[in-house]
């Protein structure tokens, strides 16, 4: 692994740029929406101008974030240009090579490690540990400060992340960037984000951990319970139960829908 270093620098496509929380928010639009979007809807829905939103969408069309159409009318004059959103690493055709490679990769790890789970998310509190920013020398954060932090990180990463406060404070990530991976080795792509997320907080010092992730709550829906240190297992706990035993984590979630990965 490269020695640690700040600042970290991404490639513009994803959080990590300038524009990248409101990329974030647009494309998460763009995939709920049932029907391909407009500049001046989209504007209006994220409130800022149609040619501020014009320039995201051309940026996240070529990033293979979204793709752009011509509205189908029989209408004289100019058709209007419409948007619809895609998934990381589903559409952009230099990703497809990496998106197999994943696939391969993670199914192989899989099949030839028994304790896979643990190893990966060692794997994964080292990553996180180097993807965050340490303090500075005798910098103190405080718990807001460090969930920013990490709620940045996570949105350079495309899972569009957000924080639900105490007293059930939970991470819920709305996009997993690597689906299909995770989809066909949960094992090993859960526990690793579930390794980079505390490598992350353990890296600015939080007096919280991830102690139990849930995956799939909904379509790319997933959930980190978060809670104080003393709290946390060696690793926390990653794993499906039956419904009636999901914890509570409010009305905003709906039916649950999760994945065995014990």
């Amino acid at each position: 692994m490269p020695a640690h270093s700040t600042p970290r620098i991404y490639d513009g496509t994803t959080g990590g740029s300038v524009h990248g929380g409101r990329r974030t928010h647009i494309i998460q639009i763009l995939r709920d929406a049932k029907d391909p979007l407009s500049v001046v809807q989209v504007a209006d829905m994220v409130g800022i101008h149609a040619n501020t939103a014009r320039f995201h969408l051309e940026s996240l069309v070529d990033a293979g974030m979204a793709t752009r159409e011509q509205e189908a009318s029989a209408q004289p004059g100019r058709r209007r240009i419409l948007y619809s959103g895609t998934l990381p690493n589903q559409a952009h055709e230099r990703a497809q090579g990496y998106r197999l490679l994943a696939q391969i990769l993670t199914k192989t790890i899989a099949a030839k490690s028994p304790e896979v789970g643990a190893e990966m998310y060692d794997v994964g509190v080292q990553w996180g540990s180097y993807l965050t920013s340490r303090p500075l020398p005798g910098e103190v954060l405080d718990e807001a400060t460090i969930d920013q932090r990490v709620l940045d990180n996570l949105d350079a990463l495309w899972f569009a992340p957000e924080l639900m406060p105490p007293p059930k404070k939970r991470l819920v990530f709305h996009n997993c960037p690597f689906l299909d991976a995770a989809t066909n080795a949960p094992e090993v792509v859960c526990r690793l984000h579930a390794g980079m997320v505390n490598g992350a907080l353990a890296e600015v010092r939080s007096k919280q951990r991830v102690v139990e992730l849930i995956p799939f709550l909904k379509p790319h829906l997933c959930c980190a319970l978060l809670g104080p240190v003393a709290e946390t297992a060696v690793q926390p706990v990653v794993r499906h139960r039956p419904e009636s035993d999901l914890p509570d984590l409010g009305d905003d979630f709906g039916d649950e829908e999760t994945i065995n990965l014990s």
